[in-house]
Parts: structure tokens; C-alpha cells; sequence
């Protein structure tokens, strides 16, 4: 049976923008990046026999890079959107995992066949496509592992200093959040007992910071002997045994199919459709709304959530509010066109949240 936490007043989401001020690179330049780590390979010098082989299982991850690239820009086109837009590591990664498992997909008996670059590429490595897939997710490990300077989200404790505590909703998969509460000694529960197992139940704990990491964590693995556990926060007992074996994190890529049936994936989602329909305010931080089941949900909590109000703290906030139409004009919706880092260390959300409670509590529900 799952266990529902009480949703807080004040609930945040956090995107991507939350954690580009701690150094870490966002989805577009992690695709630009793992190009760039495909190029470089291709390009050793080495003469071993080992580094020739490298070289060639690099040039055909470059290859199939260039080819899901250029279908991400087709589709872009067909759907009447700049195909000239950039391509982000989610469009990449979800690509390559859908023609990967493209013979379950349910229309597939109705396709007289795929694309030939796809067979030309299968012929050469019946297995490119998921040794890609499995590249792409530990490059995407290496570059989200180590932030600079996380301090500026200290300022998060701001948001809960009246003691109802905070829920966070993290689409990221870094950890800048934990690193920053774990320097202030803040507590925070995240679905993970003290041994580092996965016991939702601890989210019924009063008070202090709540985190729900919606689409998964770099130190989360879901190991076949110990089932869903975290190798940091908290750390599991066997956590060195566990990074010995071949495991990746445990995320949802993609970002039209991050909402996924299993275990944590669905529970943290009803956690979040949970609090948007409770709160009074849910602040969003860094979120460019491109994942629509997340916007799904908001839209929800705002039709059937008379006291709910937004804070969008971006800067782009006016732009993105301005293209969809549940926001955009939306009394109920309030902006900060500021970056993360400037927002908390000028707790400028913090002010924002409070204006806004207080203007609400001055006025009947919005019909």
C-alpha cells in the first residue's frame, strides 16, 4: 500500500535552471557534449589493437548520433517548429531507446519497415543501439557529478522557516540539492530509509524538507540482491559492492515518457498531483514546461485548486508563461525573471511567496 504524505502549503518544482548556477551543463549542451566526447574518440591516435577497436565502436555511436540527430530535426519540421532548434540529450536518448525496443512497439506490425540507415548501422553492431543508450547514461553520470559552488540553494531552508516544512519536486538527476542541505546540516527525507532503502513511509515525517526526485538520481540503483536503493543520500551499507557491478542510475529518459508505472517513478508522480492540488503555493524554478504530463498535472492542481498560485522564477518567466494558456494572463500567476543563484542569495522568492500568501489571504478563491 503506498503511503501519502500530507502536502505542505508551499510546494517547489526545480528544473533544470535550479541547477545551471551550480556549473552543471543543461540538456542541450550535454548532447553537445557527448558529440564532442564521440569526436574525440574517433580521433585517438593510439595504434593498439584495443584503441582500434574503440575507434570504430566510437565512429558508429557517431554515426547513429548524427542520424537520431537529424530525425529529432525532422520530426521538429513535420510538426511545423524550427527544425534549426537545438537538439537536447532527452530528444537523443529517448530516440535511440524507442528503436531499440522498436520491434514491441505496439504499431510496429503495421510498418512495412525502418528507416535503412538503421539496418545499415545494426549490420555493422547488432547491439549499437544499446551499448549508445548505455553510453549516453554514463556520460551524462560524469558531467552532472560534480557542481561547483551549490551554497545559493541553502537559501531553500528559507522557503520553510514558519516550521510546516517544504516539498520538493527535482526533475533533475544531480544532487546539487543534497550537497547543498547535507553542508547546512538541514534535514530532508527523500523516499530512502537510514540504510539507504527505498521506504516511501518516511515522507509521513513532519516538518523539515520533503525532496522528490520525480524522474530519478544519479545515486539511486535499482540493484537485482538489494532492490531499489541509494548509494549516497542516504548511503547504503553495500554501496561499494553495489558500484562495482554494472549498474547505471536509475532514471526516466526522455522527455515524453518520463511518466513511468514503475517503482519510485509512479508514487513520486502522485505525490506531486497530490500537492498541487493541496497547496496554497507552488513555486517553479528553472522548469522550461517541456515535459507536458509535468504540465499536465499543474494545470490540474491550478482548475481544481482554487487557493493555488504559481511563482515562476526563470529568466525567461514572461516568455514561457506567454505560451501556454493556463498561464499566460493567469491573475494567479505571478513571475521572477531571475536566475536560481539570484533568487535565493537575494531571497527574492522568499519575499514573493510571502506578498503572494498575503495577497491571497486577503481575497475570496478564484472561480
Amino acid at each position: 500500500m503506498v503511503h501519502i504524505a500530507t502536502p505542505r502549503p508551499i510546494a517547489l518544482l526545480a528544473g533544470a535552471g535550479l541547477s545551471a548556477d551550480a556549473g552543471l551543463p543543461m540538456s542541450v549542451e550535454l548532447a553537445r557534449r557527448l558529440r564532442k566526447k564521440l569526436i574525440a574518440r574517433v580521433e585517438l591516435s593510439e595504434g593498439t589493437s584495443a584503441a582500434t577497436v574503440a575507434r570504430e565502436q566510437a565512429r558508429l555511436w557517431l554515426a547513429l548520433f548524427h542520424f537520431l540527430e537529424g530525425g529529432v530535426r525532422f520530426q521538429e519540421g513535420i510538426l511545423n517548429r524550427d527544425p534549426a532548434n537545438s537538439v537536447n540529450i532527452e530528444q537523443i536518448a529517448i530516440a535511440a531507446e524507442e528503436l531499440h525496443s522498436r520491434s514491441t512497439n505496439p504499431l510496429a506490425a503495421y510498418a512495412a519497415g525502418w528507416h535503412k540507415r538503421i539496418d545499415e548501422l545494426e549490420a555493422a553492431d547488432p547491439g549499437l543501439l544499446r551499448s549508445f543508450v548505455d553510453f549516453t547514461y554514463a556520460s551524462v553520470e560524469q558531467e552532472l557529478r560534480n557542481p561547483s559552488d551549490v551554497s545559493y540553494l541553502e537559501g531553500l531552508r528559507d522557503l520553510c522557516s514558519d516550521g510546516s516544512g517544504l516539498d520538493i519536486f527535482s526533475l533533475n538527476y544531480d544532487l546539487c540539492v543534497e550537497k547543498a542541505l547535507s553542508a547546512a546540516s538541514e534535514k530532508f527525507v527523500n523516499g530512502f530509509n537510514k540504510d539507504g532503502v527505498w521506504s516511501p513511509e518516511v515522507f509521513s515525517e513532519e516538518g523539515g524538507i520533503h525532496l522528490f526526485k520525480l524522474h530519478g538520481s544519479l545515486d539511486w540503483v535499482d540493484d537485482p540482491i538489494y532492490g531499489l536503493c541509494s548509494l549516497a543520500y542516504p548511503r547504503h551499507e553495500n554501496a561499494n559492492t553495489i558500484q562495482g557491478d554494472d549498474t547505471r542510475p536509475h532514471l526516466v529518459f526522455g522527455t515524453a515518457h518520463k511518466l513511468s508505472a514503475k517503482e519510485p517513478f509512479l508514487t513520486l508522480a502522485y505525490h506531486f498531483s497530490k500537492a498541487t492540488l493541496q497547496a496554497q503555493i507552488l513555486a517553479i524554478v528553472g522548469y522550461s514546461f517541456a515535459d507536458e504530463y509535468v504540465n499536465q498535472i499543474i494545470e490540474q492542481g491550478m482548475r481544481k485548486n482554487a487557493n493555488l498560485r504559481l511563482v515562476v522564477a526563470s529568466p525567461k518567466a514572461s516568455e514561457m508563461t506567454k505560451q501556454h494558456a493556463f498561464l499566460d494572463k493567469n491573475p494567479r500567476v505571478s513571475i521572477i525573471t531571475e536566475k536560481a543563484e539570484q533568487i535565493f542569495n537575494k531571497k527574492l522568492l522568499r519575499e514573493e511567496i510571502r506578498k503572494t500568501l498575503k495577497d491571497a489571504s486577503t481575497e475570496a478563491p478564484f472561480k
